[in-house]
């Protein structure tokens, strides 16, 4: 049985607050696009914030809400040939693929780190899309999400193994 902590209940609900953010940014972006569609419709004007702000706002979406997703066991697996083989197999595939999830999560945090921050250092900006907003806007969320996800992996890593550990033997 998971004991919860309060460093993993502040955690989940930072987690949810990240979801939450994601989904006022669905909003936002719906309504956004809506303005400048009926806006260039009727009255032949379209804002130039509106394309970048939402291909930015997708990148948002995926970071802000992919800890949450696994949190939520959300993420698509196939077990269908797994399921045909022995189970050391399905075994082995899992540790394979957790191995790869925690490699990617490092590596999106760090180089994502790397890169934000010599944006920042920099001072670069994006002239073709949003000239007047810094480039490392965009990228923070980066490795803040893929750190998150990091973070949740290891969480369910940790607490599988608690009960394992906590399962009587037969």
């Amino acid at each position: 049985m998971e004991t919860r902590t309060r460093a993993g209940i502040l955690f989940d609900k930072l987690l949810n607050f990240c979801i939450g953010l994601a989904c006022v940014l669905v909003v936002v972006q719906v309504i956004s696009v809506s303005i400048d569609v009926l806006a260039r419709q009727l009255f032949g004007v379209s804002f130039q914030w509106i394309t970048p702000f939402n291909e930015w706002g997708l990148v948002y979406l995926t970071f802000l809400g992919v800890g949450w997703l696994q949190r939520e066991k959300g993420h698509v697996g196939d077990d269908s040939i797994a399921a045909l083989m022995p189970a050391w197999w399905s075994s082995s595939f899992r540790i394979i693929g957790i191995i790869l999830g925690l490699a990617s999560c490092l590596l999106l945090t760090v180089y994502g780190a790397y890169v934000t921050w010599e944006r920042y250092v920099t001072d670069a900006y994006d002239y073709f899309k949003l000239d007047s907003v810094p480039i490392w806007v965009a990228y923070i969320i980066i490795p803040l999400g893929s750190l998150l996800w990091l973070i949740q992996i290891i969480r369910e890593i940790v607490v599988e193994r608690q009960n394992k550990q906590e399962q009587p033997e037969q």
